[in-house]
């Protein structure tokens, strides 16, 4: 299967150190972060609650804070600062023309297929 990237927002849209959200497909949606000139993308869902907010998480270095509970994921890794835990899902990016390209997971959020 060829990777496919989505089109998501113009690099201008982003504000430095805020997220925005974007839904990738029924099953993914992505929190994108611009960190002076440097873009990220994560899973959008706290891997701790559950609950879709991480584009409104505080930024602290190279962290983003979910806004419910305050778990720390590292923005290139998605590892929280023990490395220990949960982690939160990262995605490949490229940017295009002002445009970022978020890299669709080849599979769905419940394929349950091995």
């Amino acid at each position: 299967m060829k990777d496919e990237y989505v089109k998501t927002y113009k690099l201008s849209d982003l504000s430095n150190k805020r997220g925005k959200a974007f839904k990738l497909d029924d099953d993914h949606e992505v929190a994108i972060f611009k960190i002076y000139d440097k873009v990220y993308a994560v899973d959008n869902i706290c891997p701790h609650n559950h609950v879709p907010q991480i584009f409104d998480g505080y930024i602290e270095e190279m962290y983003v804070a979910c806004p419910i509970h305050g778990f720390k994921f590292h923005l290139e890794t998605g590892e929280q600062p023990t490395k220990t835990g949960c982690k939160l899902k990262t995605y490949e990016i490229k940017i295009e023309e002002d445009y970022i390209y978020v890299k669709k997971p080849k599979r769905k959020l419940f394929d349950f297929h091995f």
